[in-house]
């Protein structure tokens, strides 16, 4: 069965671990208020995460309007080629902005 993990790591980011799609957002997602927890701004690491389909950019747009609500921030770093290519086609680079410092 797949599945998308989080862990908070020393530097206090929520690392993503596994595949972030429709399959795997859902129970993500109901753990939300654990991981959306925190500091003013929330970095999301998504070094491990291997796979990104329409659910998981959906589910990090959904992050975003929730930490804005609490005039906080979320900062995504090592997003994936696919992630990046995902988010331009989708035309909302400029609501989720994803670092430069990407991976795979």
């Amino acid at each position: 069965m797949k599945s998308c993990e989080w862990q908070r790591n020393e530097q206090n980011e929520i690392v993503l671990v596994g595949e972030l799609d429709r399959m795997t957002v859902p129970a993500l997602w109901k753990q939300r208020k654990s991981w959306l927890s925190g500091e003013r701004v929330l970095t999301l690491n998504l070094r491990d995460v291997t796979k990104v389909d329409s659910a998981g950019v959906a589910m990090l747009l959904e992050a975003k309007r929730a930490l804005l609500a609490e005039q906080r921030e979320l900062v995504i770093t090592h997003a994936s080629k696919q992630l990046h290519a995902m988010v331009q086609v989708s035309g909302v680079q400029a609501l989720l902005q994803l670092d430069e410092h990407t991976n795979k």
